[in-house]
């Protein structure tokens, strides 16, 4: 009777097993379909394989339209080409923020050898080299943008976006807050990343801007031309965090989630402004992501 009573015991143990098991499917399943099924954009932020700080996001949607923006360190360069075999070596678009190493590296080794990949738009910043060369800062590394403005050298696929500059990428709407121009030469004391593009992608219902590496001297004057329309979900932190926006520029926006792109020890660390920037979201109850839990997936649908 014992050893009944235990084989019976056993038994339900199993099916108990088993039934856990079929629900788990069951739900993986179900998400699996729902973002296949899902009609907007699926935005992909991914840490840098350098461990160090770096930007490198993807967009997709259901039509099988790729858009990348930067791509993050060289040594990021087989990260970013996986992601783009995902998507049968095809970009649509490739946006480069500015000619930082953190930023346009992995571009550079691909563009220079794509070994089957192709790119069919390219948008940047129209940075100047020989200003960045005679009044650029330490941190500039020359030959990164010297080897992007070599492997881009009469590429007609390249479209060089303006402050104020709107389009349409594929459904999205696009607009341009920040690129090289006067208002950077004037203001600025950091001209490659205040150069950054600064820019808001729109689907029908939700939005995300893209920071790039501006720093504080740029918040006047972009707030002074488009505070009214800074309003989105998402938002990249600038300049990964440190030294740029003010905790009031990124409360105006009412972004619910906030992203840096930064490794934890960055963010861990209180001498960088990035660790003050994150204990001030934390404190308003905003959701705040970094690379320690990439890849982190956001939707704009």
């Amino acid at each position: 009777m014992k050893q009944k009573k235990i084989t019976k015991a056993f038994m339900l143990v199993i099916i108990a097993v088993i039934c856990l098991i079929l629900a788990a499917a069951a739900i993986y399943i179900y998400s699996i379909k729902k973002v296949n099924s899902f009609e907007g954009w699926k935005v992909t932020q991914y840490a840098d394989l350098s461990g160090a700080q770096g930007t490198f996001y993807t967009l997709e949607n259901a039509e099988g339209r790729f858009i990348i923006i930067d791509g993050g360190w060289a040594a990021n360069e087989q990260r970013v080409r996986d992601a783009i075999k995902m998507h049968n070596n095809h970009v649509d678009a490739w946006i480069i923020s500015h000619p930082h190493q953190d930023h346009a590296g992995a571009f550079n080794k691909i563009y220079a050898d794509p070994q089957g990949i192709t790119i069919d738009r390219i948008y940047d910043s129209p940075i100047d080299y020989d200003v960045v060369k005679n009044a650029g800062e330490k941190w500039d590394d020359l030959q990164v943008f010297e080897d992007y403005m070599k492997v881009t050298s009469g590429a007609g696929n390249i479209t060089h976006l303006n402050r104020g500059d709107t389009f349409e990428l594929f459904g999205l709407s696009v607009q341009v807050f920040n690129a090289y121009d006067r208002y950077v030469l004037e203001i600025s004391g950091d001209i490659t990343n205040d150069s950054s593009l600064m820019f808001k992608i729109s689907s029908k219902n939700k939005s995300m801007i893209f920071c790039g590496d501006i720093k504080y001297q740029m918040e006047d004057t972009i707030l002074e031309m488009y505070k009214d329309q800074l309003s989105c979900d998402y938002i990249q932190a600038a300049h990964h965090g440190n030294w740029s926006f003010s905790e009031e520029f990124y409360d105006l926006t009412g972004a619910e989630t906030v992203i840096f792109d930064s490794p934890s020890w960055i963010i861990q660390d209180e001498q960088y402004p990035a660790h003050a920037l994150k204990a001030h979201f934390d404190s308003r109850g905003v959701t705040s992501v970094d690379q320690t839990t990439s890849p982190n997936v956001f939707y704009l649908d």
